[in-house]
């Protein structure tokens, strides 16, 4: 049987819905037109690893999230991403990231500290509060969110702009934290139409510190360094752990919307 986009986005946003639990087989199988076995392998081929590892990976990586942009207790965010008490949260993750959640938290500063060296910023930041908005989206992984994957998966939907209402790019993974080769943007449009080839989901829904990117999207991480800088040097809120939203107002106007914790 011939592996369909659609159906496998579908499952991999419930699973990542879900990143706080094990997804059963079962579950698998009654979304899907797989067997646990054959998506299994469908699923490797496509993302390189397996179910259980990507489930697995999902948990740590939103824990160390947790662990920089909150300031939960260890034992609370053990709870939260799936862990029942915390010394197997901490085992788990000291293997993952060679280091013990708390040494995580207290190097903080050096997760960030290449990536903003000698940066300077006057970045203007608001706080908003988005309404969700149901989008059509694709994922790809775009290997440390570099421009020439994102910009093929955009001329690849082009043809049909004249469709589309508003444009998004859905940051999924922090790119300081997770694996390069792992990390997934979607591109994500509103439109009256159906979109072949696209998934029906949601974006926002939230509190949101907003800031602008202006100039050629090639130049943007110029931008996230000004509001990292700015973020850690300030302290004035805490950032979750969900998507990134960019909204692209104009060709060199993007706005970048980060969740805020609470």
């Amino acid at each position: 049987m011939q592996a369909n986009f659609s159906d496998i986005q579908k499952i991999v946003d419930h699973i990542e819905a879900n990143f706080d639990r094990e997804v059963s087989a079962y579950e698998i199988e009654s979304m899907s037109h797989y067997s646990y076995r054959n998506f299994q392998r469908i699923f490797f081929k496509l993302f390189n690893e397996t179910v259980s590892g990507f489930q697995k990976r999902l948990r740590l990586e939103n824990a160390y999230k947790k662990l920089i942009y909150t300031e939960d207790s260890l034992s609370e965010i053990a709870w939260q991403v799936g862990y029942f008490n915390i010394q197997s949260f901490s085992k788990a993750f000291k293997k993952q990231y060679s280091i013990s959640p708390a040494e995580a938290r207290k190097q903080k500063q050096d997760i960030f500290k290449k990536f903003i060296e000698n940066h300077q910023t006057d970045l203007k930041i608001e706080l908003k509060y988005k309404d969700a908005v149901s989008v059509y989206c694709k994922f790809i992984k775009a290997k440390d969110y570099n421009n020439e994957e994102i910009d093929a998966l955009w001329k690849e939907i082009e043809p049909d702009t004249e469709i589309f209402d508003a444009a998004y790019g859905v940051i999924r993974d922090q790119p300081l934290i997770t694996n390069h080769s792992h990390c997934r943007y979607g591109a994500a449009v509103t439109s009256d139409e159906v979109i072949k080839g696209f998934v029906v989901s949601e974006i926002f829904g939230g509190k949101y510190a907003r800031f602008t990117h202006y100039g050629p999207y090639g130049n943007i991480l110029e931008t996230y360094r000004s509001f990292y800088q700015l973020w850690l040097s300030e302290k004035q809120f805490l950032l979750d752990n969900s998507d990134v939203i960019e909204e692209y107002e104009e060709p060199e106007i993007t706005h970048i919307y980060f969740p805020l914790y609470g």
